[in-house]
Order: C-alpha cells, then structure tokens, then sequence
C-alpha cells in the first residue's frame, strides 16, 4: 500500500512539474506562439496567454485520450497513461519547437538547407515506438494523431507537416510491436526509415518542387534511422518512473539471475518447476491466440514468487514429508494458501517487476474456490452452513487474455500433475473439464477471448501435456552394467 501512495505521489508530482515547465516554456516563446498576447494587460498578460494555452493543450490531450478510453474498446487508460501520454506529447512540442528554431541558425547549415526542410527530422516516429512498446497499438496511433497536430502547430502549422508527421508515427508504430530486444529496436528504425524518406521526398516536390528533395531524403532518412536509439534512450526512463515493463524489459526479467527467482530455485525448487512448466504452457497457449507470449511466459515464472517465504505449506514442495494441512483447520489452511498471492504482489512492488507482471500475479487466481479446504471443512463441521464465497480468493478475475491464459496454463498444470500415468486421452478429459469449469465458474467473464480462443488454448496444452508426460522406454539391460573401456 505504502508503494502505491508513493507511486501516485510521485504521479502528482511529474504532472504539476509537467505542466510548470510548459507553461515557462509557452511563456518564453510568447511572442511567436501568442503574437496578440499583449493586448491591454501588458506585461501581465504572456504570462497568462502561456499558463491559458497549457490548460487548453491539457484540455485537448485529456479529451482526446478520455473519449478514447471510454468508447474504444482496447483502450483502457490509468491515471498514470494520461500522464505517460501528456509528457510525450509536450515533450515532442518541444523539440519540434527547438529544431526548427535552434537547427536553421546553425552557421554550417543555414547557407544551404532551406528552413522548412527541418519538419523532417522531428522524432515523432521514436515517441510513437515507446508508447506502442509501452502500451498498445490503439493507444500509439491515438497518441500519433495527437502528437501531430500539437507538433506541427509548434513547427510552422501547415497541413503537409501535419501530414509527414502522422506518416511517420504510424509507420513506426507499425514496426514497434512485440520487440523483445534492442537489435529488434534498431530494426524497427532501419524499416521505417525508407518510408520517412520517400514521404518527405513526395511531400517536398508535391509543394516546393524538386529543388531541395535531396535534403528531404536525408533529413525523413535520418529521422527513422534515430527512431531506434532514441526510443531505446527514452524506454527505460519511462519504464522506472512509470513502473511499465516494456517486452524488451520482459525479457531481461526472464533470466534465472534475477534474485527472485534465485530465492525461488534455492527456497521453494517445486515451485519453480511448476512455474517453468506453466511458462511453456501459458506461452503455447498465447501463441496460438495471437496474444503476448512474451508476457505469459515471463509472469509464469514470477506468478507465485509470494510462496517463497513458507513453501512448506504448498503440495509441489512437500515431497516426502507430511503434508501440514492435516495438522490445520481448513480456515487456517485458506488464509495461507491465499495470502500467496497479497505477498506475491508486495515482492513485485518491491523489486519493480512492471504493472503487466503484478497483475497477472494478482489475477491468477481470481475468485476462485478453494475446494480442497472447503470440502473438509464441510466434512469436519457438517451441521454448520458454509458458505463458498468464504473459501474464495479475494481477485480480482482475470481481465486480459494474458491472465486468463496463465490461470488456465496454472490449474491444468496442477490437475494433471495429480495423474497416475496419464494416457493422452485422460489429459484431453482432465484439461477440457477444468476449462469448462472455469468459463462456467464466470472467471473469464472480464477477459476478451472467445469460446474458439478456449478450445485452441486447451487443445494446445493438452498437445504440451502430452508431449511433458510421455513414458520413456526402458533401457536394454546391457546398458545398464559397468562400462568396460573398449578395446
């Protein structure tokens, strides 16, 4: 909870900054962006011209996302995206101010490059890279058309401007989806290079002629070669301060170094076997629905990190010994079991693993019923009523497809587990029931996939089962003596 606070605090706080030093900005070029800002205030009034026209590019930029989070089905928008969105936005407006007013004085260059050519090299192909990295592909071309028109109105505000920039924006975003490492960042910039050139050639001899189509080649070129480094640059800031986990960090976090899964593989080992097992199976499953397998594969590993600290109390880890819940009553028993997960999320906080990963780890289970203490329960206290929903976890139910995979991949993972010698017509029965149960259990109702994505999900995992529980053949007798050098 302390996290949380600090996280909005430290939200607040970017926002009221933000909007400090735009506005000092606004103000500073008051006479270009506000040329009948004097008026009969004088003085006074560029200040109030500057402080006006941020609240009206604030106003616009959280009407536009607001509609765009309310109507558009794959939009969903936290407080802390708003602010993600407003700071690219104001900070692409201002460079697109800086380059076109800073790069034309240059000494070198203002001789032979004609002013207006400089609109191509203003970056709003790396800024839409990271939001479409961060985020979604709705929400980079949302935050595309956004960015355009407020750069273009800082550029010169002609519509061929307006028009490279939306150009180039969407070709990156376009090329910036699933990158799991930098070198996919790089190329994303290389592929989107040719189309920032030949937009900008097109543009240039469509309204100035052919006279200066060299450095428009050079500058649109220049601008998608830079969108990779500069959206490698920008990415982790946005990641640490925003708490984001973009596929390239998803990827890192994957590694068997990290100290969390260190303490995993030392303190509780079943776990992590499990946790493996239902990575592959949460990453097969994403992959056959068009979903991030990335993300399923990495959160499965981190899924139940919060056993970590009592992984005596879990079966995958109680081999060979007594199981302790016989020792327990079955409300004592529940309040462990459940409380994996409240402490799974704490450790993601605290180790920063991203908001994607902390979601899946709280949605995993959703509000499911824990049936095992629920029916001793009733066995051991047969004349009191109980009550299902007092054997639940607390949720919330899955709300993406990645957390509903990795609910699927983590009970069908344990209910097979639990077979004896299973043939793959038991696995088929065993994970087609269980999914079932699920969907009419309601706890896929706030995800968005379909009966036909439930049916390609199980079959695959039945398909991975079958492949992780085959039998080997025995080995020839032969083989199995001293081993004599040969001769």
């Amino acid at each position: 909870m302390k996290i949380v606070k600090g996280r909005r605090f430290t939200e607040s706080a970017i926002g009221l900054l933000s909007a400090a030093v735009f506005a000092a900005i606004f103000y500073i070029w008051g006479n270009e962006l506000m040329p009948h800002s004097a008026g009969r205030s004088g003085q006074l009034f560029p200040f109030v011209g500057a402080v006006s026209l941020t609240l009206a590019v604030a106003l616009f930029l959280a009407e536009w996302f607001g509609f765009a989070g309310r109507e558009v089905r794959k939009v969903k928008l936290a407080a802390r995206d708003f602010l993600l969105l407003f700071s690219l936005v104001l900070c692409l407006f201002f460079l697109a101010k800086t380059v076109m007013d800073v790069l034309p004085d240059v000494p070198a260059w203002n001789r032979h490059v004609p002013a207006r050519c400089y609109v191509y090299l203003i970056p709003v192909t790396a800024f839409a890279m990271v939001v479409r990295m961060l985020l979604n592909s709705e929400v980079a071309i949302l935050f595309t058309v956004a960015a355009s028109v407020l750069s273009a109105a800082a550029a010169s505000g002609r519509w061929p401007t307006l028009l490279f920039l939306l150009l180039c924006g969407t070709a990156g975003a376009a090329r910036a989806g699933r990158i799991q490492d930098r070198y996919r960042a790089l190329l994303a910039g290389v592929l989107t290079a040719p189309v920032c050139a030949i937009g900008a050639v097109a543009l240039e001899l469509a309204f100035h002629g052919p006279g200066d189509i060299f450095w428009a080649a050079i500058f649109g070129a220049a601008n998608g070669l830079a969108s990779g480094p500069m959206a490698i640059a920008i990415l982790p800031v946005a990641e640490y301060v925003f708490g984001y986990a973009s596929d390239i960090r998803l990827s890192e976090l994957s590694g068997t170094g990290h100290p969390l899964l260190q303490r995993l593989m030392i303190e509780a080992p079943g776990t992590f076997h499990h946790s493996v097992i239902v990575g592959t199976l949460a990453e097969a499953g994403a992959t056959a629905i068009g979903a991030n397998p990335t993300l399923c594969r990495v959160a499965a590993l981190f899924h139940d990190i919060g056993k970590v600290g009592m992984p005596g109390y879990f079966s995958e880890n109680q081999a060979g010994i007594r199981n302790v819940h016989d020792l327990l009553s079955p409300s004592a028993s529940r309040q462990l079991i459940i409380s994996h997960v409240s402490e799974g999320v704490r450790m993601a906080e605290e180790y920063r693993l991203g908001d994607r990963i902390i979601e899946i780890i709280q949605q995993h289970h959703g509000t499911s019923v824990l049936y095992c203490f629920y029916d001793k329960a009733q066995r051991q206290l047969p004349n009191i009523d109980m009550s299902e929903e007092t054997f639940r976890y607390p949720g919330p139910m899955p709300r993406s497809r990645e957390a509903a995979i990795l609910m699927l991949a983590d009970s069908a993972e344990a209910a097979t587990r639990s077979l004896r010698n299973p043939t793959p017509a038991e696995i088929e029965e065993t994970v087609t029931g269980l999914v079932n149960r699920i969907h009419l259990d309601g706890q896929l109702n706030e995800c968005d996939m379909t009966l036909r994505d439930f049916h390609a999900v199980s079959q695959v995992f039945v398909k991975v089962l079958t492949a992780i529980s085959h039998t080997r053949v025995d080995y020839p007798e032969i083989g199995k003596g001293i081993m004599r050098p040969s001769l």
